[in-house]
């Protein structure tokens, strides 16, 4: 695993795009239209973007897995970062969802410690030919939190990445689930 940079954001968006494609914690905000990829890239893109600027953006060495992983307490303020979470709301989202997500959002930022320092995993991805990729990012970004003290925090949709982030030591610490959209929350931590 090693740091992204700058000239790895292609291969980094593609990755998103391709892995939350049909992630209902995704789809469900975006615009219903035929070229769903535009939607879903423009989220990686701008997903790239924000962990970018926090120096979060990590790739397995054999380039078929990413991780958007970085310590939200280190807010930074980018006229960049601004431009591409305004194009990706403009472009990608579908308008009347715009009020929920805000809401979504902040309910989320709520169940996380405030006024601490810890590692927020936003995005993991692996392509399904990503062999070891998984288990390389998991291992790395762990490695790195125990460096430096850390817990780790992140949320997930996904029933079966749940039961795989407890088989790593991680524990679910809320649960939410939101009934008009038909999609769960499990929101896991994990303590060093």
């Amino acid at each position: 695993m090693r740091k992204a940079t700058w000239s790895d954001k292609d291969t980094v968006i593609a990755i998103i795009a391709e892995t939350f494609k049909d992630n209902p914690g995704v789809c469900w905000m975006l615009k219903k239209r035929r070229d769903h990829n535009k939607s879903i890239r423009t989220l990686a893109e701008y997903a790239f973007v924000k962990a970018h600027l926090h120096k979060g953006v990590y790739i397995s060495s054999n380039e078929k897995g990413v991780a958007l992983c970085y310590f939200p307490n280190s807010e930074l303020f980018s006229w960049s970062l601004l431009h591409f979470q305004f194009r990706f709301l403009i472009s990608a989202v579908n308008i009347l969802r715009i009020p929920k997500l805000l809401w979504r959002e902040s309910y989320r930022n709520k169940q996380r410690p405030k006024n601490k320092d810890y590692m927020y995993c936003w995005f993991l991805g692996v392509l399904k030919d990503g062999a070891g990729a998984a288990f390389e990012l998991r291992d790395g970004i762990m490695a790195e939190a125990r460096t430096r003290n850390l817990p780790i925090y992140l949320e997930t949709t996904l029933k079966r990445n749940q039961m795989a982030y407890e088989r790593s030591g991680f524990e679910t610490y809320h649960h939410w689930t939101d009934e008009a959209e038909g999609i769960e929350f499990w929101f896991m931590r994990l303590i060093p």
